[in-house]
């Protein structure tokens, strides 16, 4: 499966394996809805403050892999489901995503995630 968006995701799972919170958020829309089992959370920065809360340190951040299992969009749009797992020494942890990016001034931006797991 290909896609120009795809390599936004990359970006974001290297950045997440460097430990770098900030460069995995600089992906995301300032006004990205993620969704969970526990609720929405609206906009960048409070995105950044639960994961922060969920991973407080480079050891529970683990090493991030993504399997991407489906592609749907154009130009302008993707909508990608995939499967993710961090491996950490706590318990790892993983489930799927509906993740949706949009093309922003020439550039790729993640605006919706909605995470199972």
């Amino acid at each position: 499966m290909s896609h120009p968006a795809l390599a936004l995701l990359h970006t974001q799972r290297d950045a997440w394996n460097r430990g770098d919170l900030d460069g995995y958020l600089a992906a995301c829309a300032p006004d990205v809805v993620y969704l969970t089992a526990r609720g929405p959370v609206f906009g960048r920065e409070a995105l950044g403050a639960t994961l922060a809360a969920a991973y407080p340190d480079r050891a529970a951040m683990g090493t991030l892999a993504l399997e991407i299992l489906r592609v749907d969009g154009d130009a302008t749009e993707a909508r990608v489901v995939l499967r993710w797992s961090v491996t950490r020494a706590a318990a790892p942890v993983g489930g799927f995503a509906l993740v949706v990016l949009r093309a922003v001034e020439g550039r790729w931006e993640m605006t919706h995630d909605a995470t199972l797991g």
